[in-house]
């Protein structure tokens, strides 16, 4: 009996003595598999990712070199980078027992990280004591963001007493921001750091940098080239007085006619996003046919419509009838929060007429004959610091006998896009006998749509065409005077 018991024993040490080594077995198979993700991160960090403080700390170690060396200078202290620090005692032997080497070099590890070394392996790891070495800049602290006629004013200290007179030389803040959409400030939805501005200065405006409807938090690191202490605490959130507006219009609508089928026809729809202070939601497209009415005008008499999504900048329209003149518009929508803001419609026609060969034009189509042809721009005139556009068309008969031309012309331009947002979106008018007209008023850098008609109350455009008014060194080179002075 006692005997058995003393087998029994063994028995249950063996057990657990197993159990022990199969647990040990099944961590370092666990941690190995792990290594290549490790890895993989560290790389990551190292090519794609470029460490901002690092960057900016070998352009202070190079700041004195001159041309020929600064390059090589800066590319030989990122590669052979040594981070301020002491590494931290390996106290995690699976690490160790899986021999896991996520980095070489301090220059692979993300911010203040070090490349430390523990047995036969190395992981990127925070140092012990870094802010308490001497000869770093000390951590700033944020201040509250405050907003001052259309910027933010941020501020940071720069460190008091000692800690800040002991540095030597230069020293440069990066400052960091992360933010998230909505009315409501959430800190759970804030997105990543991003890297705003590098400047030498404890005090920041920041002017059309910030979106409205968005809340952000700001970071601030001080680097000199001896290193830095790693970035503050982040700032209070903050978010701009002035709220989103409502979207833009598409912009740029075009209409391609696809293919017919059974006798009706299939168009393809284009625009173009608009820019805007919200994210698109989605796309809301509308077409109608139109016929004349009682009172002799154009008419829709159903209105389809049908939503899109907001990653698709186009849609096929289907079942369009022929020798018809039809009514397409697109709407923004964007979502702050529970509600939902909506763009104006930005609207094109388009017929259908001889789309299937038919030579048939219905009632509401024949002025089309008499539509004004030709319209062009031939030279855009620069003089005395003024922009010019010549334009011309071909004369149209009167319609009363004899066979003169149309009296009068009714010239309509105004501003589509313009490459700096500080220009003033213009929407001008005129009149002229002859079939020739100067556009003024115009600007560098922007586009016009132009509409000559015969009549005021036209709501189709008898003609349309699109300038593009150059920059201000284009005309520097072409009229070669120094009169012409560009801010930029």
């Amino acid at each position: 009996m006692n005997a058995k018991c003393a087998r029994n024993k063994i028995f249950l040490c063996l057990v657990k003595m197993s159990s022990k080594m199969l647990m040990r077995l099944l961590t370092v198979m666990v941690v190995a598999s792990l290594v290549p993700a490790i890895q993989a991160r560290a790389r990551r960090y190292s090519r794609m990712q470029p460490n901002a403080l690092s960057k900016t700390r070998c352009d202070l170690m190079c700041f004195d070199r001159d041309k020929e060396t600064k390059g090589t200078c800066r590319s030989q202290c990122r590669n052979q980078e040594h981070k301020p620090g002491t590494c931290p005692v390996s106290d995690t032997p699976k690490w160790e027992a899986a021999c896991v080497q996520a980095c070489n070099s301090d220059s692979q590890c993300d911010g203040t990280q070090r490349c430390c070394h523990h047995g036969c392996g190395s992981t990127c790891s925070e140092p012990l004591d870094l802010l308490t070495l001497p000869g770093l800049p000390a951590v700033p602290t944020m201040e509250e963001p405050k907003e001052k006629r259309r910027a933010v004013v941020l501020r940071w200290s720069d460190g008091v007493g000692d800690t800040a007179r002991a540095v030597p030389g230069r020293v440069l803040y990066l400052l960091e921001e992360q933010h998230h959409l909505g009315p409501k400030y959430e800190q759970s939805r804030l997105g990543d750091w991003n890297l705003m501005l590098r400047t030498n200065r404890t005090k920041v405006s920041l002017r059309n940098l910030l979106k409205p409807g968005r809340w952000y938090r700001f970071r601030v690191a001080a680097i000199s080239a001896a290193g830095t202490r790693g970035f503050s605490d982040p700032s209070p959130p903050f978010t701009p007085r002035r709220g989103p507006r409502p979207p833009p219009m598409p912009k740029k609508l075009r209409v391609r006619p696809m293919r017919m089928d059974n006798g009706t026809m299939t168009v393809r729809l284009e625009w173009k996003e608009p820019r805007s202070d919200l994210p698109v939601m989605r796309y809301k497209v509308f077409w109608s046919r139109r016929v004349r009415g009682l009172g002799g005008e154009l008419d829709s008499v159903l209105v389809n419509h049908q939503t899109v999504s907001k990653d698709q900048n186009h849609i096929e329209i289907k079942d369009l009838q022929p020798n018809s003149m039809y009514f397409l518009q697109v709407q923004t929508i964007s979502q702050f929060g529970l509600g939902k803001l909506r763009s104006d419609k930005a609207s094109v026609f388009y017929n259908t007429t001889g789309s299937v060969g038919n030579d048939s034009v219905p009632e509401s189509l024949v002025r089309r004959d008499k539509y004004i042809k030709g319209l062009k721009l031939n030279k855009i005139v620069w003089n005395n610091q003024r922009l010019k556009a010549r334009i011309s068309w071909e004369s149209v008969p009167s319609g009363n006998s004899g066979g003169r031309s149309q009296e009068r012309y009714y010239v309509h331009w105004k501003t589509i896009k313009c490459n700096k947002t500080d220009k003033p979106m213009k929407d001008l008018a005129a009149t002229t006998a002859q079939s020739t007209f100067e556009l003024y008023e115009l600007d560098y850098h922007c586009s016009y749509k132009v509409n000559v008609n015969r009549s005021w109350k036209n709501k189709i455009p008898e003609s349309e065409l699109v300038i593009t008014i150059p920059g201000c060194q284009y005309f520097k080179r072409k009229v070669n005077v120094t009169a012409i002075t560009c801010d930029s």
